[in-house]
């Protein structure tokens, strides 16, 4: 069974998940979730998450899989992306 991830090991892992783009999270520390944004070269968002909740990525497996279907879905409309893998052997 895999470790927990906390709040800033989750926020390292999808601001990399994303690259060339522009990855941008702010952290909610009330109720320990984070929102997400990606950004294209010029400055459009081109993906949003607006809250992850401790459920979505305290689960390693939860969390690739959501950056997984994000990546999916950037790839689809056209916007490169450096190949990525879970950290950790996922």
């Amino acid at each position: 069974m895999s470790q927990p991830l906390s709040l800033d090991v989750a926020i390292g892992i999808v601001e990399h998940a994303f690259l060339p783009q522009r990855c941008e999270t702010r952290q909610d520390r009330e109720d320990a979730s984070f929102s997400v944004h990606v950004f294209d070269d010029r400055g459009a968002e081109l993906l949003s998450h607006t809250h992850v909740a401790r459920s979505q990525y305290s689960d390693p497996i939860r969390l690739a899989a959501l950056i997984e279907l994000s990546r999916l879905e950037l790839s689809k409309d056209g916007y490169p992306l450096t190949p990525w893998s879970m950290p950790g052997g996922r």
